[in-house]
């Protein structure tokens, strides 16, 4: 008896052999055994660095006490009893979903943060998958565990985890929402969210403006707009005080000057050392805000977002007054992308790149001191290492802007989604075969158990369909239709077996 389980195109399958004898061993096999040890290998060192280094995670801290902030009727942005004395930076609707982590221990809110944040470096990575069109080859079976595990390396990633931030959360709602087939139902709704929680991303309802999409901008602004009119029912002092003068005082997130900070204004506060702004640094900010967005809005003409998504990310980086290194984690979405240009038609560019992703990994920006102070006396060599994440953001958005190699397939209309582009999508082939037959309604609806929905959503998510679940009975593929091009879907849209469209 065989058992079928489905990854993108290709399929594992897995022989049900008699007792006490191993599952034959094919090249697949032993590549997803070698995978899964070296995965759980870099997963257990994570934690008994974690273990070692004793994270405080003073973020996630700083958000229950938000949250406390809230229940008890105290000033928002006023002194809190917070690690370091820190104060709210997020506007008021953050610290309104910040309140059901006061329902819980502190340990066990901690403990659920580092869950929390592997399970959205997970989506993060199939969400990306899903942006670069990756599906295919090899299955996210085996891509989704062997990122995450890289991922965790990754600074940005590691300092996220570190103070338990929501940088991860934030990145999965903005994939979630450009993966979405257009037309999508409340499609911006998530952008909305995460604009409502952190202002930054907003620039992503530009981005959205600027490619014609303007019912999805629309959306995304009503849903933020939501959330500060929720804020205001609850915390209206402290919507208004936020709205009208905090959200223009960037100091009071942080030291500008600290090397942390890896935006063109954090770098030339560093290199001026002053915090002074003049003329001409404000300039130099809007320009490479304008010019960033500039070739987003090129790459994804030619590119899809794809391409556009991760170069509108930077140029928000870049812009913003203050980003933090862990702000950085669009780096994911960014490695899987040049992995996947280097596997099809690529340039040296591509290459040479991808080599710098390196700078994630090696934690070269906290080799730089950070004490306060200390960034008013750098070095040129410590000056020349407090910039490097701009370094690759601009080079990435030089690299974006290029005509994509010869031989790369032009980008179709919504392009950079799952069912676009390479992607792959159905064809009928000649007269399509008689459908299943008939399954009485009560019958049909007998065998969808929970057990089975919650497979085909997890199915959904990862990219994993059995055969006998959900998904399968629903599927409805005739046997006069075919896959072609490198996936399965088609914006969502599907072939059954009497020949007819559906959704």
């Amino acid at each position: 008896m065989r058992r079928s389980i489905r990854f993108g195109i290709g399929h594992v399958e897995r022989a049900r052999t008699a007792p006490g004898r191993a599952y034959a061993e094919t090249p697949v096999q032993r590549r997803m055994v070698v995978c899964a040890v070296a995965c759980a290998c870099s997963v257990l060192v994570y934690f008994v660095v974690r273990h070692l280094t004793h994270p405080s995670m003073v973020d996630l801290v700083v958000y229950r006490v938000e949250g406390l902030a809230v229940r008890q009727g105290i000033d928002l942005y006023g002194p809190l009893d917070t690690p370091h004395g820190l104060r709210a930076t997020y506007p008021p609707f953050a610290a309104l979903v910040f309140v059901p982590l006061t329902y819980l221990p502190k340990a066990l809110v901690l403990g659920l943060g580092v869950a929390a944040n592997l399970v959205l470096l997970a989506v993060a990575v199939r969400l990306s998958m899903r942006l670069v069109e990756t599906e295919g080859r090899p299955p996210a079976v085996v891509v989704v565990p062997a990122v995450t595990a890289l991922a965790i390396w990754f600074e940005p990633v590691f300092t996220t985890m570190r103070y338990g931030q929501v940088n991860l959360a934030v990145l999965v709602l903005v994939l979630w929402d450009f993966v979405r087939p257009p037309g999508a139902r409340l499609r911006g709704v998530a952008l909305g969210i995460a604009a409502g929680v952190k202002v930054t991303p907003a620039i992503f309802i530009v981005y959205l403006l600027l490619t014609g999409r303007r019912r999805e901008a629309t959306t995304a602004v009503g849903t933020a707009g939501a959330s500060v009119a929720l804020a205001a029912v609850f915390l209206p002092g402290a919507t208004w005080r936020f709205w009208t003068d905090l959200v223009f005082l960037p100091e009071r997130v942080g030291r500008l000057e600290n090397a942390a900070n890896q935006s063109v204004r954090g770098l030339l506060t560093r290199v001026t050392r002053t915090l002074d702004v003049g003329v001409g640094e404000t300039v130099a900010v809007v320009v490479v805000g304008v010019l960033g967005m500039l070739c987003a809005v090129v790459a994804h003409r030619r590119r899809g977002d794809a391409w556009g998504l991760p170069a509108c990310a930077v140029a928000g980086l870049l812009a913003s007054p203050v980003s933090w290194s862990h702000h950085w984690v669009w780096c994911v979405p960014i490695g899987l992308l040049l992995w996947a240009a280097l596997r099809g038609p690529h340039t040296g560019i591509h290459t040479v790149l991808f080599a710098g992703l390196i700078v994630f990994p090696s934690f070269i920006v906290w080799s730089v001191p950070h004490h306060p102070g200390q960034e008013w006396h750098l070095s040129h060599f410590e000056l020349l290492r407090s910039f490097c994440y701009v370094a690759f953001g601009v080079a990435f958005l030089l690299l974006a802007v290029l005509p994509a190699p010869p031989g790369e397939p032009p980008p179709t209309p919504e392009a950079g989604r799952v069912g676009a582009g390479r992607v792959g999508r159905l064809e009928h082939v000649g007269h399509p075969a008689p459908g299943p037959p008939a399954v009485p309604r009560r019958a049909a609806e007998a065998r969808v158990t929970p057990v089975r929905r919650l497979r085909a959503g997890v199915g959904r998510v990862f990219g994993i369909r059995y055969q006998d679940d959900l998904a399968g009975h629903r599927s409805g593929l005739g046997q006069g239709h075919r896959l072609t091009g490198s996936g399965q879907r088609d914006a969502g849209r599907h072939l059954r077996g009497d020949g007819s469209v559906g959704q």
